[in-house]
């Protein structure tokens, strides 16, 4: 049974205790298990989860540098907006479902030893430093949001990368822990204030408009379907993640295009079959935004386009602007004429 050594880490979905205790099993269970799922996500592969424990996991890495507490923050980051994508896909009137938002999410990391071992079948890590970061859930830091990091841990971190970290030493039965904490809600504000829901019409930097001959509901279809989304857009592959609550919003299409290059279409707000709203990265601009309106139109339908972008500054931001507009007309007038060919076949016959 070799030792490793490197950091431990604890994720711990803070104000689960209350929110079982007091509402439905069922969709609490359900709630629960969508939220470790996108922690588990986040993490994509670069912390090894090593046990889940009821609304905690705990997970190692080989990596002991600053960089670990970089993918904790985004990890964060998408936490909160997963829970924000729930509240927003909840209709359900039962407790669980209104108390989403009274979750929270905070880390203990540690430098340490570490073993794995399999007991009754299952791998369990093992070793003085496991028991101790699991000790480190229990503290004093003042916050319910938070990184809590030992001394061991942050020791090879730049200066400037923990100087706001706030000293909390911890004591225990087994000696003091020299640690610090990090406020996580700043993180968390930040987060979701950037998050645009819908382009307003006279707020677009670029509209379009669009007229098919088919029902509103057969063109929303062909907007949210990946297998006609991978037909329209002509690329190799189209890999659909649902959203929150298995709904569209925070739904994810990634488009391959070839090779290792991927492009993510998120869905940031839907309201079937009448408006869409996602966002992307586009070259020259960054991040846009792009909200379809479906509107009925005799028996067509009209989906009206409005597209934002943060403008950016400079001489030669302005330019690659002007590009990136001459890209987006091309690539939807593209996907426009495509989608008007997809309706324009004949339906399949019935067997």
């Amino acid at each position: 049974m070799a030792s490793t050594d490197g950091l431990l880490v604890m994720a711990d979905i803070s104000g689960y205790t209350a929110f079982v205790s007091g509402t439905e099993h069922e969709h609490s269970r359900e709630i629960l298990a969508e939220l470790i799922e996108n922690i588990a996500k986040s993490f994509g592969g670069r912390l090894s989860i090593d046990q889940v424990e009821g609304d905690a996991l705990c997970c190692t890495t080989a990596r002991t540098d600053v960089e670990v507490g970089d993918w904790l923050r985004e990890t964060f980051v998408a936490f909160h907006r997963r829970l924000r994508d729930m509240r927003a896909a909840t209709t359900c009137p039962c407790q669980a479902c209104q108390m989403i938002g009274n979750l929270g999410l905070k880390f203990v990391v540690h430098r340490g030893t570490f073993s794995r071992q399999v007991v009754a079948g299952v791998v369990q890590l093992h070793g003085a430093d496991v028991n101790l970061v699991h000790r480190l859930l229990k503290n004093t830091v003042p916050l319910r949001e938070y990184l809590l990091a030992t001394d061991a841990a942050c020791a090879a971190w730049p200066e400037n990368a923990r100087t706001a970290y706030v000293r909390a030493p911890q004591h225990y039965d087994v000696g003091d822990v020299e640690a610090a904490y990090l406020d996580l809600a700043p993180v968390r504000d930040g987060a979701l204030r950037e998050e645009r829901q819908r382009v307003r019409r006279d707020e677009a930097k670029l509209r379009m408009t669009r007229r098919f001959d088919a029902p509103p509901e057969r063109v929303w279809q062909l907007m949210i379907d990946p297998v006609a989304r991978k037909r329209i857009m002509q690329v190799p592959r189209v890999d659909f993640e649902a959203g929150a609550r298995g709904s569209l919003v925070g739904a994810e299409y990634h488009c391959e295009h070839g090779g290792d290059h991927a492009t993510v279409f998120r869905v940031v707000s839907a309201e079937r079959p009448s408006e869409l709203t996602t966002t992307v990265e586009f070259p020259f601009v960054g991040r846009i935004y792009r909200t379809d309106r479906v509107v009925p139109e005799g028996t067509g339908t009209r989906v009206d386009s409005a597209i934002y972008w943060d403008e950016p500054s400079g001489l030669k931001a302005r330019f690659g602007t002007v590009v990136a507009v001459q890209m987006m007309k091309r690539y939807f007038t593209r996907y426009n004429d495509n989608t008007a060919a997809m309706l324009n076949e004949p339906a399949a016959t019935p067997a």
